[in-house]
């Protein structure tokens, strides 16, 4: 499978990370696109066709939680991944139940980030996170 292929989109407000996750993901092989805000996130998901997202909670306008259950309506098909310093339990619960496929919490280590990525890229049918860590 040809990582060219592949789209993701990150949500982050902040764009420092935001724009680090996405050089990254692009010197790896993939398509990216990134925004600042929720509502942005919801636009490109019902423009863009994405593999997988990679998505803060705390954002201006709608949440990251918010994001998510909608996205699940307009692209049933986006895999997620959650990054956010406020990872509380019931942040990882409602995102587990969503069907986040990982949650990391700031300050996460890229490398771990990249792999997730391509587990969900590589394997589609992984199951979402059944730990809360």
């Amino acid at each position: 499978m040809d990582k060219k292929r592949k789209k993701i989109l990150i949500v982050d407000d902040d764009k420092d990370l935001c724009n680090l996750i996405s050089d990254i993901m692009e010197e790896d092989g993939y398509l990216v696109k990134k925004v600042y805000d929720g509502n942005s996130a919801l636009n490109e998901i019902l423009s863009g066709n994405y593999n997988v997202m990679i998505i803060d909670n705390k954002l201006s306008g709608i949440s990251g939680i918010n994001v998510i259950e909608r996205a699940k309506y307009l692209n049933p098909n986006i895999r997620t991944i959650m990054v956010s310093a406020y990872g509380n339990t019931n942040t990882k619960l409602r995102a587990r139940d969503l069907g986040v496929y990982d949650f990391l919490d700031k300050p996460f280590d890229i490398k771990q980030l990249i792999s997730r990525v391509g587990e969900l890229v590589f394997n589609p049918k992984a199951a979402s996170m059944s730990l809360i860590y």
